[in-house]
């Protein structure tokens, strides 16, 4: 088996979305399909960073791409869950807990206590 040290790993390829709203239903959409997704959040140089890291598989002939796909927020997490809501109207907020509410999806928030090594931000 080979060793693989951390000057071996390359960063992932940044996809910076422009809103909360947008990474939401990016996680909302990818969770249908593969796995149920998860939020990251870190402070960073002053700057709120919410974000995944995904693989796009199948990227040409390669096994997959990896991405860092992420938005800015105002401030830290006001809740352990960001709620999602399609309809009537398309929403986004921090919620403290789940609530049993139809047609709404909870992604939940995890802290990192530091920005991820590999992340070229």
């Amino acid at each position: 088996m080979q060793k693989v040290s951390k000057a071996d790993i390359r960063p992932p390829v940044n996809l910076k979305l422009a809103s909360m709203r947008d990474l939401a239903r990016m996680l909302v959409s990818w969770s249908q399909r593969d796995r149920p997704a998860s939020m990251l959040y870190f402070e960073h140089n002053g700057k709120h960073i919410y974000g995944t890291l995904i693989s796009n598989h199948g990227y040409y002939e390669y096994y997959g791409m990896p991405m860092w796909v992420y938005t800015e927020g105002e401030g830290p997490p006001e809740g352990n869950f960001l709620s999602y809501k399609s309809r009537p109207e398309e929403s986004v907020q921090f919620m403290q807990a789940i609530e049993s509410e139809p047609m709404v999806v909870y992604l939940p928030i995890i802290t990192l206590a530091d920005k991820l090594e590999v992340l070229d931000l």
